[in-house]
């Protein structure tokens, strides 16, 4: 079984996230510039028209008082008073003001109408001129001055108001036209913005529709690889079953042949060794020398005996599980010191002999492991009878389980735990094993019964 590599997929996944991300930062940032330069753009639009219009209102305001300034001057001249060198100071200060606040101006706007405010300095500037000349003449020239009043100051005064309306008009159609070209850019923006907008939903829906793309085939190839591990394991549960009955039919052949040859030649051996001796009679030597080859060799028939009955007990088949347990609890206690505990329930009716068999494997494997391993000076053993299944539990005193990676004995016996979860699982039960260090170790397993008629 073999993954699929999925780099090139996961590549392009990363890939389109950072464009999605680039494009929305680089947006984000382009947007918030061009909003901030609009913005200024407008303040600086209003702030240009106001300033204009206050310098125009100003304008008019110094023009009308220095109007009243020669009217004043031309009063006193008619009274014969000597109020000229006043009149005209006044007016050079609001020259002087007007001279100011139009350069102010200037420094704001210098490009846009620049024809129209020149115009005006001109003719303000003659304005003043005449005004100012206007007051210096004496009580002499009465006449005069009432002449030049109305040929020269008033007109020049008349004109400046006109200009200045005339530029106040211009000033709002630049900035109807600047507030005009704002709202383009605004505009273009707004289109920049749903462009954006489309390139990031467009990379979003493509990345989508690759992630789908590549969850489908990866889950299809999780179910293929989950159907090819379903079908390894179930040719691996037949292939354990298979092994395991050959083990038992082999283990149930040697136990035969031990049994039948090897312990009928042994049985004849210790027939005719005691025939001849009771046939040797007074031969002291040769009565001992038979009567050690019959010990030696009844020993040896109690061995091939125990090999049998260990390999494959014939009292398993004959005459149950209960009894068997116990025939190999006592010869278990017997050879290695530990006490052990049969409690069975509900055993009086034989069950299916593969699961005997499994139950008889299972308990010897684990007791041999606690012989072994486990340091333990008792244990007991469960077996009870349920309804629909049988459960077996092996208990005992000893070291108990350690950490992983530690030597323990779940590691030096892996293999015939290994054996007792296949035997368990080839007939459909459940296996656990349960323990911690110093606390003993409890191995158990259940196996389902077939229903009874």
């Amino acid at each position: 079984m073999v993954m699929r590599p999925p780099r090139t997929i996961k590549a392009a996944l990363l890939t389109g996230f950072l464009v999605i991300f680039t494009v929305w930062l680089a947006s984000t940032a382009y947007f918030t510039e061009h909003l901030a330069e609009t913005q200024a753009r407008s303040a600086a639009i209003h702030a240009r028209h106001t300033r204009g219009q206050e310098l125009l209102f100003a304008v008019r305001s110094q023009v009308l008082l220095g109007s009243i300034y020669v009217r004043d001057a031309l009063i006193e001249i008619n009274q014969s008073l000597t109020g000229a060198p006043s009149a005209r100071d006044q007016l050079r200060s609001l020259q002087a003001q007007v001279s100011q606040e139009l350069e102010q101006y200037r420094a704001i706007d210098s490009v846009n109408d620049g024809a129209a405010w020149k115009q005006l300095e001109d003719e303000l500037r003659d304005y003043w001129d005449a005004a100012v000349r206007l007051v210096a003449l004496g009580p002499d020239d009465r006449i005069a001055a009432q002449s030049r009043l109305h040929t020269e100051v008033i007109p020049k005064r008349d004109g400046i108001a006109h200009l200045s309306d005339e530029i106040r008009q211009v000033m709002a159609d630049n900035a109807s036209r600047e507030q005009r070209e704002l709202s383009e850019a605004n505009w273009q923006v707004r289109r920049r913005i749903w462009e954006t907008t489309a390139v990031a939903v467009a990379v979003g829906v493509a990345i989508a529709i690759l992630s789908t793309w590549y969850v489908r085939r990866l889950e299809a190839t999780v179910r293929e690889d989950h159907a090819e591990v379903a079908r390894n394991r179930q040719e691996l549960r037949h292939l354990s079953g298979r092994l395991v009955r050959a083990q038992e039919d082999e283990r149930r052949a040697i136990a035969r042949e031990l049994h039948d040859e090897i312990g009928q030649a042994l049985t004849a051996v210790d027939v005719e060794l005691a025939v001849a001796e009771r046939t040797l009679g007074t031969d002291g030597r040769a009565a001992a020398a038979i009567h050690e080859a019959r010990t030696v060799t009844r020993r040896a028939l109690g061995g091939v005996r125990d090999l049998s009955q260990l390999l494959r007990p014939s009292m398993l088949d004959d005459f149950g599980l209960p009894d068997t347990l116990k025939w190999y609890l006592r010869k278990f206690s017997d050879r290695t010191g530990v006490r052990t505990e049969l409690v069975e329930d509900r055993l009086s009716d034989r069950l299916p002999i593969d699961v005997e068999v499994c139950v008889y494997r299972t308990i010897q494997e684990a007791l041999t492991n606690v012989s072994r391993h486990a340091q333990a000076t008792a244990c007991r053993i469960f077996v009870q009878r349920l309804a629909s299944s049988v459960i077996v539990t092996v208990e005992d005193d000893g070291v108990g389980l350690s950490p992983p990676g530690a030597g323990n004995t779940a590691a030096r016996a892996g293999l015939g735990l290994v054996g007792i979860r296949e035997r368990v699982s080839d007939l459909g039960g459940t296996f656990r094993i349960e323990g911690k260090s110093g606390t003993g170790t409890r191995l158990t397993i259940e196996l389902p019964l077939p229903m009874r008629a």
